[in-house]
């Protein structure tokens, strides 16, 4: 292993130093800051030296627990402006909702805003998964959401020499319902409500044909903004998941789930229109119709938009459908996300023969 300070002469006296890497058998180059005709060069020469021997420091330290001093002294909120800004996958938001969340809980709850990623413990990470299960304001699957994602960033920054693994590694959630990753928190609805919301007022036509769309193609809010015309052919559903693997949904649409699409008006036109001047309308909007639908069809659940997903694989699961029907028809790459619901039809099944009498 090697790294070498070189440098490269420019045009009109400029030139710009670069680092020579031979590292596992790999020759690479990294650009370094440029030297202008009229800087300090004997400075410019020793931040470029610095900068070489950090370098080689950072790569001789791979797979120890050693961290360079120069990677102590980062702070969290730093950590995370880097993180996000080269953070390329699309769920981007989650990440970005996950750290902000963290970053508030050592704000005002620790009264640490400039911690440093060295001085990040197991202590920290513990009453983290407190804040998100008891004060952080989060409902149904999100605290645990959150939990995934901030785990994750904990991961690259082990792997990056900022952080040890013995720091998160022992640290593991325990929700409120220890099986919550496993089982269903968010409410279903049955085949009567949803016939009886068929035939209730919304204040806006368009979610409540959306919302019931969902409950018959397992479709979230993010496909729908995107969902036109040329994604229905021959009553066949073939469209793109927008989570990050991007797995296929290609389903075959009930009588009663055309009925739901309205007029076609262009193959590139959107099926449904969930926007309000020009913008996509919020999930806090959205939310709004649907509890004031809920209520007009005297339905006493906390029903989001992704509950029509839900409901979606449970009737598949209720109507015979096997586990791995349902993973493929939800877009899922394999049936361990999708137990949560066979979970949730057995608890129906369960409660139903215990009360027999």
């Amino acid at each position: 292993m090697s790294v070498k300070l070189r440098e490269r002469n420019l045009a009109k006296g400029r030139k710009r130093y670069y680092l020579d890497i031979y590292h596992n058998g790999i020759r690479s180059y990294e650009w370094l800051h440029l030297v202008e005709k009229g800087d300090d060069k004997i400075q410019k020469r020793e931040l470029a030296q610095n900068i070489r021997a950090a370098r080689a420091l950072e790569l001789e330290s791979e797979g120890t627990n050693f961290i360079p001093r120069h990677k102590k002294k980062v702070t969290i909120s730093k950590y995370i402006e880097s993180y996000l800004a080269n953070y390329k996958l699309r769920d981007i938001r989650s990440i970005k909702n996950a750290l902000n969340k963290f970053q508030q809980y050592l704000k005002e709850e620790k009264g640490k805003p400039n911690l440093t990623m060295s001085g990040l413990n197991k202590l920290y990470i513990e009453g983290f998964r407190e804040y998100l299960l008891y004060r952080a304001g989060l409902n149904g699957e999100t605290p645990y959401s959150y939990w995934k994602r901030f785990k994750k960033v904990l991961i690259h920054a082990e792997k990056q020499g900022y952080l040890k693994e013995s720091v998160y590694k022992g640290v593991k959630w325990e929700s409120k319902n220890k099986k919550a990753e496993k089982t269903l928190v968010k409410q279903i609805l049955t085949e009567e409500e949803i016939q009886i919301l068929k035939n209730t007022y919304c204040g806006n036509d368009a979610v409540k044909r959306a919302f019931l769309f969902a409950c018959y193609s397992g479709l979230g809010y993010s496909e729908f903004k995107r969902l036109k015309w040329h994604h229905i052919t021959n009553h066949r559903l073939i469209i793109n998941r927008s989570k990050v693997d991007s797995s296929e949904i290609n389903i075959q649409l009930s009588a009663s789930a055309m009925e739901l699409l309205g007029e076609e008006n262009g193959q590139n036109e959107l099926i449904f229109n969930l926007k309000h001047k020009g913008k996509f309308l919020s999930e806090v909007a959205i939310k709004k119709n649907l509890t004031a639908m809920m209520k007009r069809a005297n339905i006493n659940k906390n029903i989001t938009f992704y509950c029509g997903r839900h409901t979606f694989a449970v009737r598949l699961l209720t109507n015979g459908a096997n586990l791995k029907t349902v993973a493929d028809a939800l877009g899922h790459s394999s049936t361990a996300h999708t137990v949560k619901y066979l979970n949730y039809v057995n608890s129906i099944k369960d409660n139903a023969t215990s009360n027999l009498l």
